[in-house]
C-alpha cells in the first residue's frame, strides 16, 4: 500500500466564448440567462466568483472558512472571459492572478496555464492563424500573470503534429490531453512503441510528444474515470465520496501522481455548489496525509518525461480532441457528435459554414497583405504589423497607442491611421469567427453560430472599403448551403441577413447617447457606449440633437443628427441622419431599440421619476409614520386605494433616498426613514416591490464591502454593519451579503490585522454568519 503523499492535480478549463456585439463592444441582453443580463454574468455568479471565495459551512450553515480554490487547482482562463472579468468584476480577476502567485511561492511553479487566444480549433486553423492564436494566448497570459506560461490548454484539447511544433517553437513545455487521444506509448522495458488497442494512456507520468518537424513537448494524459465522475457522475455533490474515490485510485494504482481535467464550470455552474465541494475537498487534503496539491509545472520539473507517446491522427489525419471521438470532425462536418437537438437533426451545416469562413479568411489576409504593401515601406510585412497588434487584442493597449507605436517603428502617413485601425479590428474578428462554440452544438440557428457569422460580417464591413471585390456576396452564397434543422430559420444566408438588418453599432450608439441625455438625470450622463466615445453633444431643445463621437477601435469619426417626434399615442419616433453620409437616414421606433438599451432607458426613467427633495420626503415620511401607527393592530383598515398609494409613496421615497440623498443623511437619520418605509413595504408590498427593495439593499451591502476594501474595518463601519443588518432583518429582509463576507473574512482569518475591539469584531462576524 502507498503510504507516501500522492501528488494530486485537478485541472479546470475555465472559458466563455466572445459574446460582445462586434459593432458596439457590448454584450447584449440574453434572456435565456435570466435573472442575469447575460451568460457571462450568470456563470460568473455561479462559478468564477464562487470559486474565488468558496464557502465551507458548519452543520448549522454558518461559515467556517472561505477558500480561493484557484490557489490549489491547476487552471486556465481564456482571454475572452478574463478580459470581461477584469472589466466587470475586477476582484475576481485579481483573486485568480493572486492564486497563481501563491502557487508559484508555494511550489515554484504557477497553477495557471495559457490558452489559445479565442478558442479556435488549432488543427483546423491555417498554420499562420494557429501560430497567432498561440502567440496571442501567451501574450495575454504574460500581461495578466506576469510570467511566461509553462503549459498551454489547447481548445477542446485539439492537437496534431503541426500544433506540437508550434507550441514547442513558442516556448510551451507541456499540454494536458485526453487519454483516448493517445494511440501508442513507449514500453519502459523494451523501448518499443506499443499500441494501446483502445485502452486509455497511462496517467501516472508525462510523455514526450513529437511534432512533424521533430520538435518536442511533454504531454500529460488525464485520469479518464476521475474526469467522468466529476463531470457526469455528480462526484461534486459529496466531498467525502470524492475523497474516497481518490483514495481508491491511490491504493489500487499505487502511482505517485493522480490528475484529471474537466471543464472548470463544473465547479458551481454545471454542478450547483460544486465550488463548495471543491473547497471541502481542499480542506480534507490539507488536513490529512494522503495527498498534496501540486500543478503540472511543478511535477514536470521533478519528473521529466522519458518515454514517447504517439497520438491518433484522427479522421482525415486532421488531429484529435477531447470531445469528438472522430478527431476534430465535430468542428467542420456532420460526424455525429453534437449536444442537444431533436431526433433526426443533422449537423451538415458545419461544412459550408467553415468553408464560407475559410474562403473569407483567405481573402481578408490577402487584402491585408496588399494594403500593408501600399501603406508601408518595402520590407515591412503584414506579419510585422500583426506582431504589434497583439497588445490591443489582449486589452493591454488601446488602438491609438498601438497606432502610435507602429508610427514610431515603421514611419508612414497618418492618413492611413483609420484604415490600419479598421483592418486590424477586422483581423481580430476574423479570428473570432472561428471560435469553436460556433460549430460545437446542434444547429446553425443557435446563439454561438450566429455570433460567429456576425463576427465575419463585421470583418467584411471593416475590409470592404479596401477591396475591389464584393466580399459579402460569395460569403452569403456559400452560407446558403448551411441548412438549419428548423425550417423557420432557413439557412446560414437567411441568418446572416437577419443579423444585417440589426441597427449598426454607430446608430445604436447615437440613439443611446440621445436617450441618455434626454431622460437621465445629469449625474447619470454617459460619455461612452461600448467602443464609442462622445466628442460633442449639442442640443437646443429635447426634440433634436447633434452628436459627434468616435469608434475607439477603428478610429472612425461619426456625426449624427437626431430628431424626435415621439408621443404617448405613437410611441418612440426618432429620425436619425448621418451628417457625413447623406444617404444614411433611419427611422427608429420602439421595435428597433435593443433590449439592453431599453433596460437602461427604464432605469433612467425610474430614477428621474423617483426624485423628491429632502424637505418633501420629511413631511411625507411623517405622514406615513402616522399611517402605520393608526393601522397597527387596528380592526378598521383604510381603503385598499389608500394602502396602494402609500405603498407607492414609500417605494418612491425609498428609491429617492438611495439614489439622491445618501450622502446628505447621517445613518441615524436614514435609519429613521427606513424604519417607516420598510414597515409599509413589508406589510403591503407584493413580490415585485420586495424584489426592488432587495436590489437596493444588495447595493447597500456592496457599498459597505467597497468601504472595507478601500478603508479597512474601523469602529464606524463595524457599528454600521451591526445596526444596518439588525434593522433590515427586523422587517424580514435578507440581502445578498457575499461581497461583504468576502471582505470581512480577511479579518476573520487573520490575513488583515484588527483595529477594533475583538468583542465588536465578533459581533460583526456573527451578523455576517461566521462562526
Amino acid at each position: 500500500m502507498n503510504t507516501q503523499k500522492t501528488s494530486l492535480i485537478l485541472h479546470g478549463h475555465f472559458y466563455q466564448p466572445p459574446r460582445e456585439n462586434p459593432y458596439t463592444g457590448i454584450i447584449e441582453k440574453q434572456t435565456s440567462a435570466a435573472p442575469f443580463d447575460n451568460w457571462n454574468e450568470r456563470i460568473c455568479s455561479e462559478c468564477y466568483g464562487a470559486n474565488a471565495f468558496s464557502r465551507y459551512l458548519g452543520p448549522d450553515g454558518r461559515i467556517l472558512s472561505l477558500t480561493n480554490n484557484y490557489s490549489y487547482i491547476s487552471f486556465n482562463f481564456g482571454h475572452t472571459i478574463l478580459s470581461w472579468l477584469k472589466d466587470k468584476h475586477p476582484i475576481y480577476h485579481e483573486m485568480i492572478i493572486e492564486a497563481d502567485k501563491e502557487s508559484v511561492k508555494r511550489l515554484g511553479h504557477g497553477n495557471g496555464m495559457a490558452m489559445g487566444y479565442n478558442h479556435t480549433i488549432l488543427p483546423l486553423d491555417k498554420i499562420s492563424d494557429a501560430k497567432r492564436q498561440i502567440e496571442w494566448g501567451i501574450e495575454d497570459f504574460i500581461y495578466r500573470f506576469g510570467r511566461m506560461p509553462e503549459g498551454m490548454w489547447l481548445p477542446e484539447a485539439g492537437i496534431n503534429e503541426d500544433v506540437i511544433d508550434l507550441l514547442s517553437e513558442s516556448g510551451i513545455k507541456f499540454v494536458v490531453l485526453s487519454p483516448w487521444q493517445c494511440k501508442s506509448v513507449e514500453n519502459p522495458y523494451t523501448k518499443k512503441i506499443e499500441d494501446l488497442n483502445g485502452r486509455p494512456a497511462p496517467y501516472s507520468e508525462p510523455f514526450i510528444l513529437t511534432g512533424k518537424k521533430g520538435k518536442e513537448i511533454a504531454g500529460f494524459f488525464y485520469h479518464p474515470g476521475l474526469a467522468e465522475s466529476i463531470s457526469f457522475g455528480h462526484a461534486l455533490r459529496n466531498a467525502d465520496e470524492l475523497y474516497n474515490t481518490l483514495l481508491n485510485i491511490k491504493h489500487t494504482d499505487n502511482q505517485s501522481l493522480i490528475h484529471t481535467a474537466t471543464d472548470g464550470e463544473i465547479y458551481g455552474h454545471h454542478e450547483p455548489f460544486g465550488d463548495m465541494a471543491l473547497a471541502a475537498l481542499i480542506k480534507k487534503v490539507k488536513e490529512r496525509d494522503d495527498f498534496e496539491f501540486t500543478n503540472y509545472g511543478a511535477y514536470l520539473a521533478s519528473h521529466q518525461p522519458k518515454l514517447h507517446a504517439i497520438l491518433h491522427e484522427g479522421e482525415e489525419g486532421k488531429g484529435t480532441s477531447w470531445s469528438c471521438s472522430h478527431g476534430v470532425s465535430r468542428w467542420y462536418k456532420d460526424c455525429g457528435c453534437h449536444t442537444g437537438g431533436e431526433e433526426g437533426w443533422n449537423q451538415k451545416w458545419r461544412t459550408p459554414l467553415r468553408n464560407a469562413l475559410r474562403e473569407l479568411s483567405s481573402k481578408l489576409d490577402l487584402i491585408f497583405e496588399q494594403e500593408c504593401k501600399k501603406i508601408f515601406q518595402k520590407g515591412i510585412t503584414a506579419s510585422m504589423i500583426l506582431d504589434e497588434a497583439g497588445s490591443v487584442y489582449i486589452g493591454k493597449d488601446t488602438m491609438p497607442e498601438v497606432i502610435k507605436r507602429i508610427h514610431e517603428k515603421y514611419s508612414y502617413s497618418t492618413i492611413y491611421d483609420s484604415e490600419i485601425s479598421a483592418l486590424l479590428s477586422g483581423i481580430q474578428y476574423k479570428h473570432f469567427s472561428f471560435t469553436s462554440c460556433g460549430f460545437f452544438f446542434n444547429d446553425i440557428s443557435g446563439i454561438e453560430p450566429r455570433q460567429n457569422i456576425r463576427y465575419a460580417l463585421y470583418a467584411i464591413k471593416m475590409f470592404q472599403p479596401y477591396s475591389t471585390e464584393d466580399l459579402l456576396l460569395p460569403f452569403l452564397s456559400e452560407l446558403r448551403n448551411a441548412k438549419s434543422n428548423i425550417k423557420a430559420q432557413g439557412d446560414g444566408m437567411s441568418i446572416a441577413q437577419g443579423e444585417l438588418k440589426d441597427l449598426s453599432g454607430e446608430c445604436e450608439a447615437a440613439i443611446y447617447f440621445y436617450l441618455n441625455r434626454v431622460i437621465a438625470v445629469k449625474d447619470d450622463y454617459e460619455d461612452s457606449y461600448g467602443r464609442f466615445k462622445i466628442d460633442n453633444y449639442i442640443s437646443e431643445c429635447p426634440d433634436n440633437a447633434r452628436i459627434k463621437f468616435h469608434d475607439s477601435i477603428s478610429l472612425i469619426n461619426y456625426d449624427f443628427t437626431v430628431l424626435s417626434s415621439s408621443s404617448i399615442q405613437g410611441g418612440l419616433n426618432l429620425y436619425l441622419a448621418s451628417n457625413k453620409a447623406p444617404m444614411e437616414r433611419y427611422r427608429i421606433t420602439n421595435d428597433e431599440i435593443p433590449l439592453l438599451v431599453i433596460d437602461r432607458y427604464n432605469k433612467w426613467v425610474d430614477k428621474a421619476a423617483s426624485y423628491l427633495p429632502l424637505s418633501q420626503i420629511q413631511s411625507i415620511v411623517n405622514a406615513l409614520y402616522h399611517f402605520s401607527v393608526l393601522t397597527k393592530n387596528s380592526k378598521y383598515l383604510p381603503m385598499k386605494t389608500q394602502i396602494l398609494e402609500n405603498l407607492g409613496l414609500s417605494l418612491k421615497i425609498f428609491k429617492s433616498l438611495n439614489s439622491f440623498h445618501s450622502d446628505e443623511l447621517s445613518w441615524n437619520e436614514k435609519k429613521a426613514y427606513l424604519t417607516v418605509l420598510l414597515d409599509i413595504i413589508r406589510k403591503y408590498g407584493r413580490a415585485n416591490e420586495i424584489k426592488i427593495v432587495l436590489e437596493y439593499l444588495n447595493s447597500d451591502v456592496t457599498q459597505l464591502a467597497f468601504s472595507i476594501r478601500n478603508n479597512g474595518l474601523d469602529d464606524n463601519l463595524a457599528d454600521l454593519i451591526i445596526d444596518y443588518f439588525a434593522l433590515i432583518r427586523s422587517f424580514g429582509f435578507e440581502p445578498d451579503s457575499k461581497s461583504l463576507q468576502n471582505e470581512v473574512y480577511q479579518y476573520v482569518s487573520g490575513a488583515k490585522p484588527l483595529t477594533i475591539a475583538k468583542e465588536k469584531a465578533r459581533e460583526v462576524y456573527n451578523v455576517l454568519n461566521f462562526y
